[in-house]
């Protein structure tokens, strides 16, 4: 038996993954303690990161995790990020001990697909750039090219070969100085009612690193991707930084109706990333075959080490949920 320390969340997308991975661990006989991290909202945990073999996180690469990461690093913790998935984003989740997302053990692994087919572009359309939240994970850590939005999405309205259409993030309206600096350089803003809907209208999707674009690998539209991407890989997407002549080239070249993207290799991108997505349901079976060599080393039992501690400790986690809710001050 070991001792794992499982981040609760209150968002309501995240919570039933969380839970349902503590309830997997207490199955196969491990010592579980819930806590709350420097995200998870307010909570009924102890924000103390307890003594323990494995921490299972949520994202946890936020600057804000890093004090708690030194820590988990010091007692000689394994880490566990969890994530949610990517298409369909909603009731499905990403697990990994590397990362998440570009950072996954898999993600920078060589694609076993030829390319044999070029990819079709549609005869219509336009380049639908996707806005991200600058203080996301992916553009603060996975975006070596572009610091924020601002930048960009000027960057690719100034150097498209194709119109350029912007569709703001759900969770963040661009403020009026960007909207009016997009269209003073010939871009629209989306109005479309759903991400679906935008991606009926254009011929190729741009983004840094959004989970948006394995959607639109889904639908088999040409993805410009200028971040660290699972998705970014020669042949399935246009691989691009912020050198002006890549997107020239890659815009000019959709703009003909050319494409020099495998339909091959996007087919199997695609389905590289869904194969690393769980749903739900599927936690209880496909967890243990993770925990299993992250555990095979663990000291045996961390907490237990420190003796008659451990026995308070276990009389803190269990007593009911509502004495342990702190108050605002905390």
């Amino acid at each position: 038996m070991s001792t794992i320390l499982v981040e609760a969340r209150k968002d309501a997308n995240v919570r039933p993954a969380l839970d349902l991975i503590a309830e997997t661990c207490r199955s196969l006989g491990h010592d579980v303690f819930r806590w709350r991290g420097p995200l998870s909202g307010r909570v009924p945990y102890w924000r103390h990161p307890f003594p323990c073999d494995l921490a299972v996180l949520f994202n946890g690469t936020h600057i804000k995790y890093a004090s708690s990461l030194a820590r988990f690093k010091q007692m000689g913790a394994k880490l566990l990020f969890v994530e949610l998935g990517w298409h369909p984003q909603k009731g499905t989740v990403q697990i990994d001990p590397a990362g998440i997302n570009a950072r996954a053990s898999w993600a920078s692994e060589a694609l076993d697909a030829v390319g044999v087919t070029l990819l079709k572009v549609r005869e219509q359309g336009d380049l639908l750039v996707l806005m991200q939240l600058d203080g996301d994970t992916q553009i603060t850590e996975l975006s070596p090219w572009f610091a924020n939005m601002r930048q960009f999405v000027t960057h690719i309205c100034r150097h498209s070969a194709l119109p350029v259409r912007v569709r703001a993030h759900p969770l963040a309206s661009p403020d009026a100085s960007l909207v009016r600096e997009v269209e003073a350089l010939g871009g629209t803003w989306d109005q479309s009612a759903s991400l679906r809907e935008a991606l009926t209208r254009c011929k190729a999707v741009a983004c840094v690193n959004s989970s948006s674009g394995v959607e639109a690998l889904a639908q088999r539209l040409p993805v410009l991707c200028y971040g660290l991407a699972n998705y970014r890989l020669p042949g399935a997407v246009f691989s691009l930084t912020n050198r002006p002549e890549e997107t020239v080239d890659a815009t000019e070249q959709l703009a003909t109706g050319n494409c020099s993207l495998s339909a091959e290799r996007c087919a199997a991108t695609l389905t590289r990333v869904l194969d690393h997505q769980w749903p739900f349901a599927e936690i209880p079976r496909r967890l243990p075959a993770i925990l299993e060599p992250l555990l095979a080393d663990a000291a045996t039992g961390n907490l237990r080490n420190i003796g008659v501690a451990y026995s308070l400790v276990r009389f803190i986690r269990n007593l009911p949920e509502q004495l342990l809710v702190r108050g605002k001050a905390a």
